[in-house]
């Protein structure tokens, strides 16, 4: 469903075309609509996967994944200021806020979970997403919210996400990893069953398009180390190990889109030729077969162009 976080939240803050910003709160209401009836019983989070049995029937699994309610929340938060008559976006956004920090909050670590299934209770709750690290959105729910604790997650989780990229060289930061209160460390394959927890893959891609609108010095200073690692590299190629090593030989959307988007806001600082190369993603047909791709050239397309 990152699509649907993606685009609620592009359909909301751009203007591209007159005819384009006439339909758009059309398009996004239907998303908003969908995220409503979609949410984990009993609270505003959305369930983050939705199935369709032999039978036809569909089903939504009853977790969450932090990452996408905190897109679906910038999404409110921009479409309150852009629709301000229309006041269920804001309602709404206030009611999710509240339960992001409920449900998908490590209260003594003072970041975010990765999901309402990580509960206090469970080891699950000192696992941070790097994904989930969203300074600009964080800034925006403070402004909505005037709650101080988005403002210490902000803080938090940039410093343990600048311990990470200092860890090693090439600067990248992983998937997942373990956090305490002052500290973090990397995730093992035995404690996570994912083999890339700690590489720099399909969640990590995202980071430098998180990073890159924001004004933080530490934002910025994670997101340069990444791209100066990167801008050495001929082509980027579809994940990387910490230390740097390749992953796979082919290239892939989903790791050129977000380093292109990032680029773009920092032209002239010596990644032009990265921003460049990068462009690739635009020459090819977007595939309905992967969406998580499509999501993040468009995403980047549009962006890029304002």
């Amino acid at each position: 469903m990152y699509s649907l976080y993606a685009l609620l939240k592009v359909v909301s803050g751009i203007s591209l075309h007159p005819k384009i910003n006439l339909d758009r709160n059309y398009t996004f209401n239907k998303l908003y609509q969908y995220y409503m009836h979609h949410r984990i019983k009993g609270t505003q989070l959305m369930a983050w996967r939705q199935t369709r049995n032999n039978y036809g029937k569909w089903s939504s699994e009853q977790t969450s994944a932090t990452d996408g309610d905190l897109m679906i929340a910038q999404a409110l938060f921009l479409a309150s200021k852009k629709w301000p008559r229309k006041t269920q976006y804001a309602k709404q956004l206030r009611l999710l806020l509240n339960d992001i920090l409920k449900y998908e909050t490590n209260q003594h670590a003072h970041v975010l979970t990765v999901g309402n299934w990580a509960t206090p209770v469970s080891h699950s709750s000192n696992l941070m997403r790097s994904s989930d690290v969203m300074p600009t959105a964080f800034e925006q729910f403070y402004d909505f919210s005037h709650n101080k604790q988005w403002l210490v997650i902000k803080h938090t989780m940039l410093n343990r996400l600048l311990q990470l990229s200092e860890q090693h060289k090439p600067g990248l930061v992983p998937d997942f990893a373990w956090v305490t209160k002052r500290s973090v460390k990397a995730v093992n394959s035995t404690q996570i069953t994912n083999k890339y927890a700690n590489d720099y893959y399909y969640n990590a891609c995202r980071v430098p398009m998180l990073l890159a609108k924001s004004h933080d010095p530490i934002a910025q200073k994670i997101l340069k180390r990444m791209l100066r690692f990167f801008v050495k590299n001929p082509a980027v190629t579809a994940g990387y190990t910490m230390r740097g090593k390749s992953l796979n030989k082919h290239q892939s959307a989903s790791f050129s889109a977000p380093l292109l988007m990032a680029t773009s806001f920092h032209r002239n600082q010596g990644y032009d030729s990265l921003f460049f190369h990068e462009q690739w993603i635009f020459a090819k047909a977007i595939t309905r077969q992967d969406y998580y791709n499509a999501t993040l050239v468009m995403y980047t397309l549009i962006f890029s162009s304002i």
